[in-house]
């Protein structure tokens, strides 16, 4: 069976609820990536980029609407189920790499793996074009730890990859080296970014701003 959409949200809203207060972070959020797409959001500081990650990859849950992954509805899922989807099918990159310092890079790759393999780890790291593997991270560029976080978002081999603010720390001639990579990845892309000159590496761009989400352009 062919799957229509490997993400989708459909009405979804994130309401935060402070001492005295409410804060909408996303409002009635609606659209789907289809397998094997890249997809970019932008947006000021404070837009609701990392709320949308985060519901995304099922670590939050929505105020209201629903997320599908492979068209199977997430709102009802139990803690075992969701943990169970998070680390088949959704992998992570982050602002900054979070690589364990006192381990090296391969080690830091195999984190994720149920069981350690040396062979698949080394093979994702040359996919990523990162060499001497028992480096550890701080002899590493933020170029070569985005790299090392890349490979080991792979590992579970996931359906899509979320990558929140990845670029950010990185110059213009690494951002779009590092984005030439994430474009051969084999799966679906989410990439947020406050840089809105990215767009044309992805297949389709939003703008996210106040909490609502528009096409780009």
């Amino acid at each position: 069976m062919i799957t229509e959409s490997i993400l989708a949200f459909n009405q979804v809203s994130k309401v935060y609820h402070r001492k005295n207060s409410e804060v909408t972070a996303l409002k009635d959020l609606s659209f789907s990536l289809p397998p094997d797409s890249s997809t970019l959001v932008t947006g000021p500081s404070g837009a609701g980029k990392t709320s949308l990650i985060y519901l995304a990859g099922l670590i939050k849950t929505p105020s209201s609407g629903e997320i599908c992954i492979k068209g199977v509805p997430t709102t009802g899922l139990r803690d075992s189920e969701r943990s169970m989807m998070i680390k088949n099918e959704i992998g992570f990159i982050f602002r900054r790499a979070n690589l364990l310092p006192y381990l090296t890079i391969l080690e830091n790759v195999m984190l994720p793996m149920s069981s350690p393999d040396e062979e698949t780890a080394g093979k994702l790291l040359e996919k990523v074009q990162v060499d001497n593997w028992e480096r550890f991270p701080s002899d590493l560029s933020p170029e070569e730890a985005q790299k090392v976080a890349l490979a080991r978002s792979l590992v579970n081999d996931p359906a899509i990859v979320l990558a929140d603010e990845t670029t950010a720390e990185l110059d213009q001639e690494a951002t779009a080296n590092f984005l030439e990579l994430l474009r051969k990845i084999d799966a679906t892309l989410l990439l947020t970014s406050s840089q809105s000159s990215l767009h044309n590496f992805f297949d389709k761009s939003y703008v996210l701003e106040y909490g609502v989400l528009r096409s780009y352009p």
